[in-house]
């Protein structure tokens, strides 16, 4: 049995109980999931005092992009290099 709430007992109230209902799964449909759901996440993580934290808000600000339009942009830049790299045989 449940116990008494002593502040709807104060107010003069009865508690309200809910219907009891069953609970049936539903299918998943694409509805459901979110724009993200063709996307995989890509992040990091910081210590709060590492300076890549600044680097990346003054970056974000500076350039008017997204973390996500600066991780690609950084990752393009490091894959040209590396690309390039490999043609110069280094």
């Amino acid at each position: 049995m449940k116990k008494a709430n002593p502040l709807l007992a104060a107010m003069g109230k009865k508690p309200e109980h809910a219907p009891l209902t069953e609970l049936t799964a539903e299918p998943v449909s694409k509805k459901h999931l979110g724009k993200r759901s063709a996307q995989k996440h890509l992040g990091a993580y910081f210590d709060k005092g590492d300076p890549t934290l600044e680097r990346v808000a003054i970056l974000r600000a500076r350039l008017d992009m997204t973390n996500s339009e600066l991780i690609e942009h950084a990752l393009n830049e490091l894959w040209k290099k590396h690309e390039a790299g490999r043609a110069f045989g280094d």
